[in-house]
C-alpha cells in the first residue's frame, strides 16, 4: 500500500512541474503577443501615414502634369503671355534717392562724484 502513495505522490509533483513549465511557457507567449501587438500598431500608424504622403504625391504629379499647372509656370515664372494679353513690366525708379536716417542726440548730463554723494546722503 506505500508504493500506492509513494507512485502517487510521485505522479502529483511530476504533474505539478509540468503545470508550472506550461504557466511559464503561456506567460512567455502572452509577452511574445503584446510586444507584437505593439510592433502591429506602430506599423499600422507608419503605414496609414506613408500612404497619406503617397496619395498626396500622386496629387501633386496629377496637378504637375496637368495643363494649368504648365500655364500658371509660364505666366508667373517663365514670364510668357498668350495671345490678346497686354504685358506689364515694372521698372525700378531711376533717380532713386537714398533717405537718410536721422541719428538722435544724446545728451550726457555730466555729475560731479560730490553731488552723487551728497544727493545719497541727504537727498529726499
Amino acid at each position: 500500500m506505500k508504493k500506492i502513495f509513494k507512485d502517487k505522490r510521485v505522479i502529483v509533483v511530476v504533474v505539478a512541474i509540468v503545470l508550472v513549465m506550461l504557466l511559464l511557457n503561456f506567460n512567455q507567449r502572452m509577452v511574445l503577443l503584446s510586444r507584437l501587438r505593439d510592433q502591429e500598431n506602430d506599423l499600422t500608424q507608419k503605414y496609414a501615414q506613408l500612404e497619406a504622403t503617397r496619395d498626396t504625391l500622386k496629387t501633386e504629379l496629377a496637378y504637375a502634369n496637368s495643363d494649368e499647372a504648365v500655364e500658371a509656370w509660364a505666366r508667373q515664372e517663365g514670364g510668357m503671355i498668350q495671345q490678346g494679353d497686354i504685358p506689364i513690366v515694372l521698372l525700378p525708379a531711376s533717380n532713386a534717392v537714398p533717405t537718410s536716417v536721422p541719428t538722435p542726440e544724446s545728451f550726457i548730463d555730466e555729475i560731479e562724484k560730490w553731488e552723487i554723494w551728497q544727493e545719497l546722503f541727504f537727498g529726499e
